[in-house]
Order: structure tokens, then sequence, then C-alpha cells
């Protein structure tokens, strides 16, 4: 069960890349259907209102723009087998680059919308022949040696029903049915993770692959999938962005103090994907970019078995699927849905040995672009990983025999570095987020185990934010407003005790078996602790073990500085205000989860009877963690579940939006004049900014002595509904009873469906 060190074993035939020097051909049937494929493209796009030519459509703007990159770049098609998920990713540059060159060039030549279907086809359709051109005389290194694996075809297609079956569940939850559809899927689910890593010996690599995607999607379109419009936090802003994008036709490059205009993968690349192949903004959210997400644990199971067996490198993946912000947050994170894959296929890219180097630098550098215009977070945390990874390069090549300097990973560093301050600095205008961490920085230090408690409460709070009492945010916003916020005049008589503010009434699920609840969330936080550890120790082993090659201490290395980051989000409260320390660590895990699967190889050994031992406690913290964070648990032991199993709770009251909902804040968009203030709590809020945006004017503290005499309050279904309201206040969270008595004592109900209200006076 040791881990093989040399080039991988993929069901996927994947020989060494010829030599440089093999016979080249002027022409090949490549080239014919190269030219194929592009006439099928342009041919389908009037006929794009059809679902099976959008399907085709969909498919081939995310094949062969990337085929055709690839051989430009002179990839050697081994590499490509060996790891398909470069031509996606790299179809996705071609589509920034292709996009953003008719947006550009569109308005000089007289066109007033270039993101329309004509000018963006017209512009791919250039890109894809400048490509084909700068291809043609490659050689036949640059075939791709595809088969089919050997394995029986059931077992690729069976994984393949789960995604389907979860979104039946989806669409019966938001139907108003049961979740009982919901909940199979999730029990599938689990079966299928746990019984293919326990089988992983005697599987076919392609059908780990397979099991890992299509759980991956499974459990992410079951929270992206829920609602009326999208489900999430960020994605409200970033599905206005998207629209107005859209409707508008053009992008435009000046976003000051708007990182979510600023990226290309919320406003650019879904309106080129909606234009040409007609499939709607709305599921390029809530089923293309989960889509895209799934990937994820592919690409770290495909580094992980790089250094370890498979059946290792599978349970690494494993343990990133069955993290909680892995399928309930980046759902909501449309932006870093495709920056977080691609990164980590540039963290591949970078540590590729099957790739010449000719090929490899400008195949990292194009990879390092198309991150940085998708997100910044992801881009930072990529530039200090490398920035950290390079000097401990130079370190260890003195104790350890290696060489001293790394071109691939210099590339990564300079090209994200060169990129975040070209693209948010001098072109997007939008690196606020940048000067606000700073201002941050100096006004509260670095905030050093923030929260409350002893030592060891405050390190696994981990930068979380505190909760506080209701009457404590009361007086805190009262005092901050009197202060801060001078234009707000609240009335006379706000200060009334009859209008304090009082604890939430959120009616939660009883906890039908409460020793069960304990007991899983202790082991809960033991297997995460110890996944952390596990992680740790990985990187460390890599790096400094005299057995390990190259390419081994080479992940070490960058999982090394992966852990310098996270540390410093771990026990800093400002620097995790600016980065959720969660999505860093599913971040950090494309390259420490090598380390994970090493080190459960080396814990396995050859030892038959070891082995099984280290596979089944595999098996059970994957399953304690699938149990935790996809709600089985809540449905087995009571106490509630989250927005994939049910109608009701806290995360469905707070993400799921509803038509009524979002009607009435569209009307209250169109009444409310520039200027006036509206007033949403943290929740609210969102449903206002994906109906007419962040525009200016808008609070979130909706306390009688925080909402101004002439103002507009929305109410939204938890508001009305439950009689709750939520707040983050100074990096603190709250739950109180809506200020209902208040409002209806002094103010005017205007707006009234049965979910929603709107308040004026």
């Amino acid at each position: 069960m040791h881990a093989v060190t040399g080039k991988p074993s993929w069901s996927w035939r994947s020989p060494a890349a010829p030599g440089l020097h093999a016979t080249r051909s002027a022409v090949g049937p490549w080239q014919g259907w190269s030219l194929a494929g592009l006439a099928a493209l342009a041919a389908l796009v009037p006929a794009r209102g059809v679902w099976a030519a959008g399907l085709l459509l969909l498919a081939g703007l995310l094949v062969i723009p990337g085929l055709l990159l690839l051989r430009a770049l002179r990839v050697p098609g081994s590499a490509i087998a060996a790891f398909p998920l470069y031509v996606p990713a790299a179809s996705v540059v071609v589509l920034f680059a292709s996009g953003l060159l008719a947006d550009l060039v569109g308005p000089l030549l007289g066109i007033s919308e270039p993101l329309r279907a004509g000018p963006l086809i017209a512009g791919l359709e250039l890109s894809c022949l400048a490509l084909l051109l700068a291809a043609w005389r490659t050689g036949p290194e640059m075939e791709i040696p595809w088969h089919w694996p050997a394995a029986p075809a059931w077992q690729f297609l069976l994984p393949l029903a789960l995604p389907l079956v979860a979104a039946g569940g989806a669409a019966r939850l938001n139907n108003g049915h049961s979740g009982a559809a919901a909940l199979a899927a999730v029990a599938l689910c689990c079966v299928a993770i746990v019984g293919a890593l326990m089988l992983a010996s005697r599987l076919d690599k392609t059908v780990l692959v397979v099991v890992l995607y299509a759980v991956s999607l499974a459990l992410t379109w079951g929270f992206s999938l829920r609602g009326d419009l999208v489900y999430g936090f960020d994605i409200s802003a970033e599905y206005h962005a998207m629209e107005q994008t859209i409707t508008a036709g053009i992008w435009h490059t000046s976003h000051v103090k708007d990182a979510y205009g600023a990226m290309l993968s919320v406003t650019l690349l879904p309106a080129e994907l909606h234009a040409v192949s007609g499939i709607s903004g709305l599921l390029v959210f809530k089923v293309l970019y989960p889509a895209v997400n799934a990937a994820l644990p592919v690409v770290i199971f495909l580094l992980a078995s790089r250094v370890a067996a498979k059946a290792w490198a599978f349970a690494a993946a494993a343990m990133t699927v069955a993290q909680q912000p892995f399928f309930q947050q980046m759902p909501g994170l449309a932006r870093q849905e495709i920056a977080i894959v691609l990164f980590a296929i540039l963290a591949f890219a970078v540590l590729d040995r099957n790739v010449p180097r000719r090929a490899q630098l400008p195949l990292v550098a194009l990879l390092g672009l198309g991150m940085t215009v998708s997100h910044y977070s992801t881009t930072y945390f990529a530039i200090a990983m490398f920035a950290v990874a390079l000097p401990l390069h130079f370190l260890v090549s003195w104790l350890r025999k290696m060489p001293r300097f790394s071109p691939s990973m210099a590339v990564a560093l300079v090209v994200a570095t060169a990129g975040a301050f070209i693209w948010y600095g001098l072109i997007t205008r939008s690196a606020s987020n940048v000067s606000q961490f700073l201002s941050a920085g100096e006004g509260h230090g670095l905030d050093l185990l923030a929260g409350s408690g002893s030592l060891l409460a405050r390190y696994l709070q981990g930068g979380a934010a505190a909760t506080i009492s209701a009457a404590d945010y009361a007086r805190q916003v009262q005092l901050y407003y009197a202060a801060h916020v001078a234009y707000v005049r609240p009335l006379p008589g706000a200060a009334s005790r009859a209008y304090e503010l009082r604890a939430s009434a959120l009616r939660t699920a009883p906890v039908r078996f409460q020793a069960g609840v304990s007991a899983l969330s202790r082991a809960e936080l033991i297997v995460e602790q110890l996944l952390n550890l596990i992680a740790a120790i990985g990187a460390l082993w890599l790096v400094l073990s005299r057995k390990t090659s190259l390419l081994a201490r080479q992940i070490g290395l960058l999982g090394l500085g992966a852990l310098v980051i996270l540390a410093g989000l771990r026990f800093s409260g400002t620097a995790a205000a600016a980065y959720n320390p969660e999505r860093a660590l599913l971040q950090g895990l494309v390259v420490l989860g090598a380390g994970v699967g090493w080190v459960l190889d080396r814990t396995a050994g050859s030892a038959r009877r070891r082995g099984l031992v280290v596979l089944s406690a595999s098996a059970a913290a994957i399953l304690v963690l699938l149990a935790s964070s996809t709600g089985l648990a809540g449905a087995v032991f009571g106490g509630g579940t989250d927005t994939n199993l049910s109608n009701a709770g806290w995360d469905y009251s707070e993400f799921d939006m509803s038509t009524p909902e979002l009607a009435a804040a569209a009307w209250l968009g169109k009444e409310a004049r520039p200027g006036q203030l509206i007033y949403a709590d943290t929740y609210a809020e969102l449903r206002l900014e994906a109906a007419f945006g962040g525009r200016p004017g808008i609070l979130t503290d909706v306390t009688p002595l925080s909402i101004n005499q002439q103002a507009w309050i929305y109410a939204s279904r938890m508001n009305v509904t439950e009689d709750t309201g939520m707040a983050f206040f100074n990096n603190q969270s709250v739950s109180y009873t809506f200020p209902f008595g208040f409002l209806r004592a002094n103010y005017d109900l205007v707006y009234d469906n049965g979910s929603s209200e709107v308040y004026s006076r």
C-alpha cells in the first residue's frame, strides 16, 4: 500500500510524452475535426433556444477552445489524458479572452452591445482560428490517447444518478413537499463515498473519479437548486451584477469599490454563456457553476494520487467533499466556484512533471490570469502561498537533493501578483478590500485569538463572529449611530421601554436524542482537529523525508505555504474577517490533501490488517463529517436541518429567497427615491441586493433607536412569519425579535403580500 512516487497510473492511458524531436505532420485529422467543431458552434447559435442545441453549444464551449489552446501551447496529449480537467479550464481562459476582446473592440466598431450572440461568437471563432493556426504544425506527441476504461459501464452510470436524485429532492422541497427524496439523496451519497473508499483498491481509478464528482455535485445541487432565485449570501449581489451585464449587453472596466462587478466570473463569463448557448443566467449560477465546483475534489484526488496509493488519495479527497463549506457555502459564491477550481488546476500545472517547461510556464501564466479575474481572495491566498513556498524551496534545497529554484512557482507568483495589481488596481480600480483590510489592521491590530472564553475555546472558534444579546446589540448600535451616523434622527419615543429589543423567538425543531447529538458533535470536533494535524504532519513529512520524490517535496512546500496562511486566519480575527477561514481551508486542502493521503499511506504500510484498520478509521471519520455537515444527523436525532433537507430553520429563513420576498423588494426599489434611507436586516438585505443591487443608503440595523424618522423599512419572510431579525455588528452576530410593535405604532404599512412587508413614513 505504499505510495507510488513516479508518474500516475490512470485508466485513461497516459504514456510518457515522446521526445520533442518527433516527426511533425503538416495536416492531420485533428485539424478537420477542429474546423468542423467551430463550424458546428457557429451553426448551432441560431438554434440556441432549443434545449438540445443549447446543451451541445455549452459542451462545445467548454471543450473546443480548451483543446485548441492546449495544443497551441504544445501541452502533450499524454498530459491531457492524465489530467483531462486541463481542457475545461483552458476553455474558460479562452472564453474570458474572447469575451473581453469582443467587449472592448465591439464599441470601437460601432457595436453598442458587444455581449450579444453575434459579436461573442465572432470573437470566439476568431480566437479559436488563431489558436488553430498557431497549433497547425504540431507533431504526433500532441495527440490525446483517449480510450474507454476497462471497468463495466454500470460502475460509471450508477453514481451519476445521484445528482439527478438530489435535483429531484430539491425540486420537491421547492414545491412544498417533504424532504424525503432529498434525505434519500444525502444518504445514498454517504453510502456511495464510504463504499467506494472501502473498495478503492479494487475499483478502476476513473470509477473513483466519477464517484467523487457525482457525490460532490449531488451535495452541492442539494443547496444551489433550492429557492426561487439563488441560494446564499454573496451570490445575491453577484446575481444582480450578472443580470445587469446581461441586460446592458456590455461590461465596463471601471468598478470603483465594486469588487463583484470587477470579476469576469460573475459578469462577462455568464453573459457570454447565456448569449451563445441560450442558458439563462440563473441556471448558470444554480446548475453550471456548482457543476464546475464539484470538480475540486477530483483535482485533489488526482494530485494526491501522484504521491499516495489511490485508496488514500481518495480518502483525502473524500474528506474535502465532507466539508460543509464545500457544498453549502461555495454555491453561494459564484465567483469563487470558478476561481478555486482554476487555482486547483493552476497548482496541479505548477507541479505537473508530464508537461515540458516550454508549455508548462505559459499554461501556468494563463491559468493564473484566469484565477485573478475570477476572484480576489482566492488570488491573494495563491500569492501568499507561492510567496512562502518559493523561499522555503531555496532553503530546503540546501538540505535535500533538489533544484534551488522552481520556475513554475515563480511564474505563478509573478503573474498572480502583477495580475492582481493591474486588474484590481489599474483597470477596474476595485481594490477597496485591500484598503479596508489595512484600515482594520491599523484600528484593531491582528486581534489575536479574538472572542471569549479560554485560549482553547478561542482557538477552536477560529475567528468566527461572537454572539451578543439583543440588549447589548441595541445599546452598541445606539452609541455607534450617535457618534458616526449623525444624519440618522430617530423618533422621539424610540427609547421607550415598550420598544426594547428582546431575544429571538425563531422556532427550532426539538432534539429527540440529545446523547447522539452530543456524541456526534464531539466526534466531529476530534476529526476536524485530527485532519488539521495530519495535514500539517503530511506537509512537513513530504518536505523533509529523504525518500520522497521532487514532486512530493514540492507539494509539501506548497502545503507549508498554505499552512502559514491558515494559521494566520485561525489566530487573527482581523485576517479572518477579511477571508473566511472555512473557505480558506478548502483552498488549502488542494495542496494539503496530498499530505493527508501520504500520511494515511505510510501509516497503513504494507501489512493487510493495519491497512484495514486505517481504511476503516478513515471511512468512519468521513461518515462523521458527512452525517453532521449534510444534516443527516439532524434528520435522525432531531434539532433541525439546513435548506437542503427542509423548508424550516435558520438556514432556510436566511438564504432561501421566495418569489413574494423578491416581489416586495422589487416594488421597494421602484418606489424609494435616490438618497432615501432603506432599512433591512442582514439577510433581508440579500433580497434587496438581488432585486435592485446594493444602492447607497441601505442600513442593516433595524432597531428603534437606529431607524431614521423618514425611512423605508423592508421586512422579509423570516421577519414576518418568524418575528425574527438578524444582524452582524462589529464582528458580532445577534438574533432578536423584529420591532414590529414600534413599526406599526409609528410607520405606515405600504406593501404587504403575506410573506413580506414594507413600512414608510
